[in-house]
């Protein structure tokens, strides 16, 4: 057993020194071995070369062009190069020179700066009510101040400064009576931003204010200007090219509002706007508001044809509201919040008339109401206009606005018929992709003289096709059906059937109806 032992020892020390023999063996032959660089592209090997720092020398120096375009100090290899450092018995190596060209005509050279990615949310088209998902959207810069100098521009557009400086500071006052505060401010969309490589062949933003304007129109805006006319003002610019006056003072913020002097041969911009990002601001507001009050006429057969006088005298009403609402991109969202404080109820003016044509006998004395050429409001008060019948831009495509927007009364709140007329169409919400998916659940009532007003977005209707209805009476429940941003009763007038494909106008409610020119 002892004897066994033994060997077995030694047959291991043998073994032991056998290996380091062979390992010091192979360390003095490895010493001699070259050591070199085997350059990867693209996961391919280009070449091997012996220096890699005369290779960095060479990019840096040939790329003297793109240093001096943006400005920077280095140039740095492609995004998927990379360095092997290898030793080897093979002297096959290649010149830097030709691995640089090499490198040149397979990929770009980068830049060192900040890669800013813009998540958008998925939205609902308006025409065709289908959801669409957008790709995220890069940005490059190499110095990360410019992104911000333009996205302060950007938000300038929408908010004066003065606003978004008290909102930023916390310096806005509290809200106690008559005036406004910004409870929030965000952008609808997830944007991140990390520093990186950029491809020299990729858009880079040096300038803030070009970066702002492609924010604002777009990446593929035709950027569009006016020369300034004698008789001009900011309303006529803005209807001849398509756009509501806010829509202007955004493409032109060095005018505050829409009553600012333009200067003839001032040079004024008219490019429909197509924001890429989303800026949003929630608002809490008290204000004093007047609720114009309605005339009904009434018949006096006691009087002489031809009779008319005021027999109550007309007193609007008065309401301090406490509202809430958001403000999108510049443009109030469809959608407010009221909490009405009555000051003073309003009394509706009644004009008394003779008869139309003189009485005869047996037809009696006394009064009565008469509601034909008379209109209501379609909405309990108080009510806020949140758009008004005017030019809006989607995506960079103007499209008339044919009607006025009515908010405040709530989900469910009672819709009235302004006058009266005939029901034509009733109709429930359309799936998304149908014809008039847009106008959700709606009715359309016919009267004189071809005209038709159409009520949008409902919650539901309780007329049918065919039914005689008089001003006032109630016809339907404020809804936010189809394509909407809240809650809202969208009122059309139109000269001809809508949605018929007849040829029929819209028209102007607030201008068509003199007694709705006094409606907020």
């Amino acid at each position: 057993m002892k004897n066994k032992r033994i060997i077995m020892t030694t047959i291991i020390t043998i073994l032991i020194c056998s290996l380091l023999i062979i390992d010091w063996i192979y360390n003095k032959e490895y010493d001699k071995a070259n050591v070199g660089y085997m350059v990867y592209l693209k996961n391919q090997l280009v070449g091997m070369i012996k220096d890699e720092n005369k290779l960095y020398d060479i990019i840096d120096k040939e790329q003297e062009e793109l240093k001096n375009k943006y400005g920077v100090d280095s140039v740095y290899p492609p995004s998927d190069f990379k360095l092997v450092k290898v030793n080897t018995f093979n002297n096959d190596y290649k010149l830097e020179t030709d691995v640089y060209k090499e490198i040149e005509k397979l990929d770009d050279f980068m830049l060192k700066g900040y890669i800013i990615t813009i998540k958008f949310v998925s939205e609902e088209n308006e025409e065709d009510g289908q959801v669409s998902t957008e790709d995220d959207l890069i940005i490059n810069v190499l110095d990360k101040q410019v992104f911000e100098d333009a996205i302060k521009d950007f938000v300038y557009s929408f908010i004066p400064k003065d606003e978004l400086a008290n909102y930023l500071e916390n310096k806005q006052q509290e809200l106690t009576d008559i005036g406004q505060i910004i409870n929030l401010m965000y952008f609808n969309e997830t944007i991140t931003i990390k520093e990186g490589y950029i491809s020299s062949n990729s858009k880079i933003f040096t300038d803030s204010k070009e970066l702002s304007q492609y924010l604002l129109f777009g990446p593929n805006a035709q950027m569009t200007s006016y020369t300034v006319q004698l008789g001009d003002d900011i309303e006529s610019i803005s209807d001849a090219n398509k756009l509501n006056p806010q829509e202007f003072l955004v493409a032109n913020p060095t005018y505050r509002n829409e009553n600012a002097i333009l200067k003839v041969g001032d040079q004024v911009n008219v490019t429909v706007l197509n924001p890429i990002l989303t800026f949003i601001y929630e608002v809490e507001a008290i204000e004093e508001v007047t609720i114009p009050f309605n005339e009904i006429t009434k018949i006096d057969n006691t009087k002489p044809v031809g009779y008319s006088e005021i027999t109550q005298a007309g007193v609007t009403g008065l309401t301090k509201n406490h509202e809430n609402y958001r403000v999108i991109n510049g443009e109030q969202s469809q959608e407010m919040y009221i909490e009405p404080t009555i000051i003073r109820d309003k009394v509706d003016q009644i004009r008394t008339i003779g008869p139309k044509k003189a009485q005869t006998g047996g037809q009696g004395s006394g009064s009565q109401t008469i509601l034909e050429g008379d209109w209501t409001w379609p909405t309990n008060e108080p009510s806020v206009i949140t758009s008004k019948y005017k030019w809006r831009s989607l995506r960079g495509i103007s499209k008339m606005h044919e009607g006025i927007d009515i908010s405040g009364t709530g989900y469910n709140s009672p819709i009235y018929a302004i006058g009266d007329g005939e029901v034509v169409i009733t109709a429930k919400a359309a799936p998304r992709g149908s014809a008039h998916w847009s106008n959700g659940t709606y009715v359309v009532i016919k009267h004189s003289d071809n005209l038709y007003s159409a009520y949008l977005h409902l919650a539901s209707f309780n007329v049918k096709v065919g039914q005689k209805v008089l001003k006032g009476e109630r016809i339907a429940s404020m809804g936010n059906s189809g394509y909407v941003t809240g809650t809202h009763l969208h009122l059309g007038l139109w000269d001809g059937l809508p949605y018929s494909g007849t040829g029929a106008k819209s028209m102007n409610p607030l201008t068509s109806i003199p007694a709705f020119a006094n409606h907020r």
